[in-house]
């Protein structure tokens, strides 16, 4: 886990990578052993480097589910998205940045109950054109 905040780091100095490192480095290691063996690191190489949209997606969702209880709450998609702020150098606490979070959650959770499922989280990747864009960039 150290390992990935001191890469972060080094590629965002201006921001603070400690949470977004630790979010990564949990959505790896998929077995919650602590340490993320060759395996954990090829899957996930395979899949941010020659997987499809949909499994893009379906790594997303892990990532933003960090309790992996097969939803994602509002708090935990604060979190990962303050996360994403902070190793820029920014905050969600400035003017819209925690507006825009609460809006994407809103239009996820087309059903209303405070949670986004994963059918939920890949509807609206699906038909939203940005989040289509980004799935080029992942972590």
């Amino acid at each position: 886990e150290e390992t990935f905040k001191e890469v972060y780091e080094k590629i965002f100095p201006m921001g603070d990578a400690s949470k977004y490192a630790q979010i990564v480095f949990r959505a790896i290691d998929r077995d919650k052993t602590g340490g993320i063996t060759f395996g954990d690191f090829m899957d996930f190489i395979s899949i941010i480097s020659k997987g499809s949209d949909q499994e893009k997606i379906l790594w997303s969702f892990q990532f933003f589910d960090i309790n992996q209880d097969g939803k994602i709450t509002r708090e935990e998609m604060i979190k990962v998205s303050e996360s994403v702020y902070e190793l820029v150098g920014s905050s969600i606490t400035q003017t819209g940045n925690r507006q825009y979070v609460e809006n994407v959650f809103s239009s996820m959770d087309r059903d209303r109950d405070g949670e986004v499922s994963v059918q939920e989280f890949v509807s609206y990747c699906n038909r939203t054109e940005l989040v289509s864009s980004s799935l080029l960039v992942l972590p």
